[in-house]
């Protein structure tokens, strides 16, 4: 029974990371001009709420020993990621637009890599790696696009990443689902 207490909270927070993904998704695609427009807002808070809800999963779940510092960095990578998009009107001032999606695509890339690096190095966090090692390649494909696609294309951009952010959310329901099935 105690088993089943401990995961509880770490599953409950990998839920509600998937569901407010989802509905977020779901809002893109539906409103796909406004959300071209909402896009920095809401992206740079969906970084930041997956950083803080992975922190307290993360934290919950177990000691900093190599997996956790790697789950560590990689919800730093999300958080500062976040900040950096929230802040984009006062960087924009400093920086160009397109270096700041440059250097959102690099940490999204970087939380999307650390994630997967981290399921295959500390399997005892995980039930299966391979939820995780989903949603690692899927935060590095977001990575990517940032970095090789132009912002000139925001509404093919806006769409890839709508997709890409349900799948994420569903690997993340089912990560939770998992974890409470085995607990």
């Amino acid at each position: 029974m105690a088993t089943n207490e401990s995961k509880r909270f770490p599953a409950t927070m990998t839920a509600l990371r998937g569901i407010v993904m989802i509905a977020a998704g779901i809002l893109a695609f539906l409103y796909p001009v406004e959300a071209v427009k909402f896009v920095l807002l809401a992206g740079g808070g969906l970084l930041l709420v997956d950083g803080i809800l992975g922190l307290a999963s993360g934290n919950a779940s177990g000691s900093y020993d190599t997996g956790g510092w790697l789950v560590l960095i990689r919800n730093l990578c999300c958080i500062v990621a976040g900040v950096i998009v929230l802040a984009s009107g006062l960087l924009s001032n400093v920086f160009t637009l397109s270096f700041l999606a440059t250097c959102v695509g690099i940490l999204a890339l970087a939380a999307g890599l650390v994630e997967i690096v981290s399921s295959l190095i500390d399997r005892s966090r995980y039930t299966s790696p391979l939820p995780a090692m989903v949603s690692g390649v899927l935060y590095a494909v977001f990575g990517l696009a940032l970095l090789f696609m132009p912002l000139s294309s925001a509404a093919t951009l806006l769409r890839i990443v709508t997709v890409l952010l349900i799948l994420y959310a569903l690997s993340l329901l089912y990560r939770a689902w998992r974890i409470r099935t085995t607990a």
